[in-house]
């Protein structure tokens, strides 16, 4: 068995056609996918908003709302406001010179001036609804149970400036799941590998086969070594990838890795297996064979969101039987579980249906090998 594992590694290793398939290929659809990604989100983080306040003598008795202000400016993260205190006519002409979103002014309300609306108006305006109705449902309790309202309570609301709170995982990022389904993509075209071992041990493929056919070797011996080879050569080939990918891309995969490598490594032996049954199955040439596999993995693909990211939740919402015999889309959802969630449930779920697709394909592909026989070589 290692003779032969050893022989066929060293085929696999010369077959230059399968290592630009199963690995340059897909670094160079890795770094288009990084390139095209690269600057989605740089338009849309969040600019603190440019406003002025009106800095009168009503302002600063209004303690309250000033200090809820001054908190949204603070400079860090949460910041949402940069505020200058200014007089009402210097307000009015950095609006009209357009330096500013617009301003507050307190009258006998608070108001907001704006010139024209959009993002930050709304936002001005929201804060300002907010402050109102937040110490309407104080007065309203305090009026109808003065009781209702300890001390404590009360000194707790007055102090909370905790009005806008990040509640998002702060490595959520949808188009990580490009990269899953080139992960699930890749993992399939392990079955390159499956179909060129099928080449390599059936007699009737090859005239290297037909010589191994008359060894003292059981068949079987030779295409197991054959794909074990194979599949050691594709595992390497997707650490290779996940390697560019996380130290070379910077694609954030999370801090599970080898979570993420086993998953790799049932992944791969899906593809494997899944090639190896498209190679026995049928006596058309190795060319269709690997027509039949590529049209294969790019439909799985596609359907798990390599294309259309949206794509993956569609079918999951009118389709969901095809998530299930989808081994791409069983990759990217343990990738998806190891990224999103606290526990492994659905991670083990994903692993377990890539071994059982693996497993059916293996019993139909034996039931091939078992019934072809050869009138002579």
């Amino acid at each position: 068995m290692w003779h032969v594992f050893k022989n066929q590694l060293k085929i696999t290793l010369r077959n230059k056609n399968l290592i630009f398939w199963t690995l340059i290929f897909p670094i160079i659809l890795g770094t288009f996918f990084s390139l095209a990604f690269s600057n989605l989100y740089k338009d849309e983080i969040f600019e603190p908003i440019d406003i002025a306040v009106v800095n009168n003598d009503l302002y600063k008795a209004e303690t309250k709302f000033s200090s809820l202000i001054e908190s949204l400016s603070l400079k860090n993260k949460d910041q949402v406001f940069n505020i200058k205190l200014v007089s009402e006519s210097e307000a009015k002409e950095l609006l009209l010179d357009n330096k500013i979103s617009g301003y507050y002014i307190i009258n006998e309300n608070i108001d907001v001036v704006v010139k024209s609306s959009g993002i930050g108006q709304t936002i001005m305006k929201y804060i300002v609804d907010n402050y109102y109705q937040t110490y309407s449902i104080m007065g309203n309790l305090y009026n109808y149970n003065p009781s209702l309202l300890k001390e404590d309570v009360i000194n707790n609301l007055n102090e909370n400036n905790n009005y806008f709170e990040d509640k998002s995982n702060e490595n959520v990022d949808f188009t990580v799941v490009y990269f899953y389904t080139l992960i699930g993509m890749v993992c399939l075209y392990a079955g390159f590998f499956g179909i060129n071992g099928v080449k390599e041990t059936e007699a009737n493929l090859s005239k290297r086969a037909a010589r191994l056919s008359i060894a003292p070797t059981h068949k079987l011996k030779n295409l197991v070594g054959t794909l074990l080879s194979g599949l050691l050569v594709s595992y390497l080939e997707l650490i290779i990838l996940l390697f560019y990918l996380v130290v070379i891309l910077n694609i954030n995969f999370g801090n599970q890795i080898p979570y993420i490598l086993l998953l790799g490594l049932v992944g791969c032996l899906s593809g494997i297996t899944l090639g190896t049954l498209l190679g026995v199955s049928n006596k058309k040439s190795e060319g269709l064979k690997v027509g039949i596999l590529l049209a294969t993995s790019m439909t799985c693909s596609f359907l798990s969101g390599m294309m259309m990211w949206q794509m993956k939740y569609i079918v999951e919402l009118y389709v969901p039987l095809l998530g299930y015999i989808n081994p791409v889309s069983m990759i990217t959802d343990g990738l998806y579980s190891l990224y999103y969630y606290n526990n492994l449930d659905r991670y083990l779920f994903d692993i377990f249906s890539l071994l059982l697709f693996s497993l059916i394909m293996i019993v139909i592909s034996y039931l091939f090998i078992r019934r072809k026989k050869y009138d002579s070589i």
